[in-house]
């Protein structure tokens, strides 16, 4: 790859979430409790937070070091700045929940609520010649492979689907050992689309790895601009997600990547005539398996 994939984050919430998997666990404990608190992390002195966030005050500096920044006052102004902003991207958005029992309420406000933050920051991030350019490797693929484990894989099947929509040859495998294999045989005329949450899957880092080494082309979604997958891209696509410890899967980060498949596929149809063509015959292929007439 010549130079580094493009998708990089400038905000301290963004190099949190890049430099996650590089922390030492009390790093980690210390990320997890800023993300989670970003309102009012900024509000806390040096000491509050070492207590609070179950951390000492040497763990603090040296994440502050880590980010780049000469101390604890500047992450706390960093802190409050991405707040701010955050804060102004959902405003208006949220939704109304004035009823009903607090547990069911909370629930749903912070399932729905972090999906909201993901989609628009997720947006923020996307650079317009970086989606133009994974366009048109994909437009011109003579095969796309698409990748992902567990709820990635869900992804992976979404965009071969959509793909093959606008008669592109796409597949996506299920099984990892059938990934590997198939990206074993990729050349410079294909695409991988690789889809992992934390790029830090062994699976489909080892089928991007393989794909490269054939010549082909590899396109990244991920919510890590800084992981071993986002080294073995050849075009990075960042997701963003406010998933936390309290969700089983990150569901946010998933409709974040389904959305951003979403992009690529719109641009895609308006790319050419004959992509539209193909899009009204796969459509009109299936018209006849749906139950037409009154809805109830």
């Amino acid at each position: 790859m010549n130079g580094s994939p493009v998708g990089w984050g400038t905000g301290v919430r963004s190099r949190l979430r890049d430099e996650y998997g590089d922390f030492t666990p009390a790093q980690r404990r210390l990320a997890e409790f800023l993300l989670e608190n970003l309102a009012v992390a900024s509000d806390y002195t040096i000491t509050d937070l070492a207590e609070v966030a179950g951390v000492s005050i040497g763990t603090i500096s040296q994440l502050c070091r880590r980010l780049g920044l000469k101390g604890y006052q500047d992450l706390r102004l960093a802190l409050a700045r991405d707040a701010v902003v955050l804060e102004a991207s959902v405003t208006g958005q949220r939704l109304d929940l004035s009823e009903g029992p607090p547990a069911v309420l909370e629930a749903i406000a912070r399932v729905f609520g972090s999906s909201q933050d993901a989609l628009t920051e997720t947006a923020s991030r996307l650079e317009p010649a970086v989606l133009e350019r994974a366009v048109g490797l994909l437009a011109e693929a003579r095969r796309i492979e698409c990748i992902g484990v567990a709820t990635a894989g869900l992804v992976a099947a979404e965009a071969a689907l959509k793909l093959r929509k606008l008669g592109l040859d796409a597949i996506a495998l299920p099984d990892t050992h059938q990934q590997a294999m198939s990206a074993a045989l990729l050349d410079g005329r294909d695409v991988l689309l690789a889809i992992s949450h934390s790029g830090r899957t062994i699976d489909t880092l080892r089928a991007a790895q393989l794909a490269r080494a054939g010549g082909a082309q590899v396109v990244v979604i991920s919510g890590q601009s800084r992981s071993p997958l986002a080294d073995a891209a050849d075009i990075l696509l960042v997701t963003v997600s406010s998933d936390t410890g309290f969700q089983v899967e990150p569901m946010a980060s998933t409709v974040a990547a389904i959305a951003v498949i979403q992009v690529l596929f719109v641009l895609l149809v308006e790319r050419a005539a004959a992509a539209q063509d193909q899009l009204s015959m796969t459509q009109a292929a299936v018209e006849d398996r749906h139950i037409t007439g009154r809805s109830w």
